[in-house]
């Protein structure tokens, strides 16, 4: 099975720590499923790929939401750079 086989390939590169490499490791599932998508590749494989890229974005939640402080202190700052960005482009 090909999904098997990437899934070795990303999950071989945790030399980082934490919340850093499941995010990572999620972009990097999000890439090969875009790849797998547009070569019509097995719709299982897809799946599986699917399944683990979930299973990744549900442990980068725990990670986060486990320290309440920090995740809130994440979400504010995300909501800082927001306006920003909207005023930027001219759309705030």
């Amino acid at each position: 099975m090909r999904a098997r086989r990437i899934w070795k390939v990303v999950g071989a590169k945790h030399h980082r720590s934490g919340i850093e490499q499941l995010q990572l490791d999620l972009a990097a599932f999000n890439r090969c499923i875009d790849a797998l998508e547009k070569a019509d590749a097995n719709p299982q494989d897809i799946e599986v790929l699917t399944t683990h890229a979930l299973t990744l974005a549900e442990q980068i939640d725990e990670v986060r939401w486990s320290n309440p402080a920090k995740a809130l202190g994440w979400l504010l700052e995300n909501e800082i750079h927001k306006p920003a960005a909207r005023k930027a482009s001219g759309t705030g």
